[in-house]
């Protein structure tokens, strides 16, 4: 991924993968997540970030029986592995704590504007 240290660009990827920028908006599921809100991949804050909702496989993360399983939020929507993008059902708290561990990356690691970074995820 390549950082955008644009807030402009970063709410713009954000409007068009979550918001009304979307050509299918994010639909909020609260019945499932309290105070939920949408979170993003690849994140909005990069030069990656923004595809259209559309394109991107919705998921609504569950934690159960001691993990994390992940479901498809939609039925009319069925996640097929191939998405560019990713939008997750998670809890407006944890999506904003995240948010701030990236902008912590970013700041003591030093990323400037359109350098790379690589992501790994672990269980």
């Amino acid at each position: 991924m390549s950082r955008t240290d644009s807030q402009a660009i970063a709410n713009a990827n954000r409007e068009r993968t979550c918001g009304a920028g979307s050509s299918d908006p994010f639909v909020y599921m609260p019945e499932y997540v309290p105070n939920d809100s949408c979170d993003e991949f690849p994140f909005a804050g990069t030069y990656e970030g923004g595809t259209d909702g559309r394109l991107c496989a919705d998921i609504l993360p569950l934690y159960e029986n001691g993990q994390w399983v992940l479901d498809e939020a939609r039925a009319d929507k069925p996640v097929t592995f191939n998405e560019p993008c990713v939008r997750g059902h998670v809890d407006v708290d944890a999506n904003s704590s995240a948010g701030g561990k990236y902008g912590a990356f970013v700041r003591n690691q030093r990323v400037l504007d359109t350098e790379k970074f690589d992501v790994h995820a672990v269980s």
